[in-house]
């Protein structure tokens, strides 16, 4: 008995669908590739915000001192949603009361900074003096506001007698405050200058809040003393509005030789419908062209496996 086989022509329509249905696939393929790429979403860590730390839990060792700088510029146009920040750092290291050793440091950020805690749980040893500084520069460009800076400091400190107590503001106890520092700190007693904390005028920003912490639970041996200073700016500035030029009225220029096709007048009647014409055919002609290039692509896969 014979079996029964496909013909010719039943075979090659196949190969053509098959090609024809492996060049769309390719074609479709490459344009997923090319929006993803273009509208792709960013990297997920791409906004988010940095938490920077400094000379934390640092010299816990008796008859140590530390100074430490933080100074934060951050960067945001609320408008268009860039943001940016660049922290410098002065760290220095000694013996207390003495000239310390430092270094200092830039760092580029691509994102807001929007915390920064240092000198908290340090020089813990004894006859210790601490001293630090964070300076914090909000630069927004965008409708937004700011407020007065809340304040939690010095609360707890200098309980263990012959340590001095001198903190503007004082009192100062709100709860998750903007600026927290000095709290329970130089509880050890004999600290010669005793504790001093300052917050200078800050104000902080709904649009851009920004936390600092330091000083806290350190220098808590006999004899320490601390020092502290926070501020908090904020710049805000209105983006510009932009303005759309007012067309300028022209005459046209009359053609001397008044040709009846440009109905006396330099262009000819209808020339800009002419070119709209013109480009929607060239759209047309596009679209022809690569439809006809996915045919012919098919085509030809197909008279290759004929040949096979």
């Amino acid at each position: 008995m014979l079996t029964a086989s496909s013909s010719p022509v039943t075979a090659g329509t196949s190969r053509f669908r098959s090609s024809l249905v492996r060049t769309l696939a390719l074609t479709a393929s490459l344009a997923i590739a090319v929006l993803a790429l273009t509208f792709g979403p960013a990297g997920a860590n791409a906004f988010a915000a940095q938490d920077f730390a400094q000379c934390n839990s640092v010299d816990n060792t008796p008859g140590l001192g530390v100074t430490c700088d933080v100074t934060v510029t951050n960067n945001l146009n609320l408008d268009t949603g860039a943001e940016s920040s660049t922290v410098t750092t002065r760290e220095c290291h000694g013996a207390a009361n003495t000239e310390p050793t430092c270094t200092t440091s830039t760092k580029d950020f691509d994102t807001t900074t929007k915390s920064v805690s240092q000198c908290n749980y340090a020089v813990n040893g004894g006859g210790a003096s601490l001293i630090c500084n964070v300076t914090v520069i909000n630069n927004i460009t965008g409708q937004a506001t700011k407020a007065g800076a809340t304040v939690n400091q010095c609360n707890g400190s200098a309980t263990g007698g012959g340590t001095a107590l001198d903190c503007t503001p004082f009192p100062a106890t709100t709860t998750n405050a903007t600026i927290t520092q000095c709290n329970d700190s130089a509880i050890g007693g004999g600290g010669s200058t005793g504790v001093n904390c300052r917050v200078l005028p800050s104000y902080q920003s709904a649009e851009l809040p920004v936390a600092i912490n330091q000083c806290n639970n350190s220098a808590n041996q006999g004899g320490s003393v601390v020092t502290c200073t926070a501020s908090l700016t904020n710049n805000i500035t209105t983006a510009a509005a932009i303005t759309t030029p007012t067309p300028v009225a022209t005459t046209p220029v009359k053609n001397v030789l008044h040709d009846s096709k440009t109905d006396g007048f330099g262009l000819a009647a209808g020339h800009d419908a002419g070119n709209l014409g013109g480009t929607a055919f060239l759209g047309a002609g596009v679209l022809i062209l690569l439809a006809a290039g996915l045919v012919a692509a098919a085509a030809a896969t197909r008279k290759a496996d004929a040949r096979r």
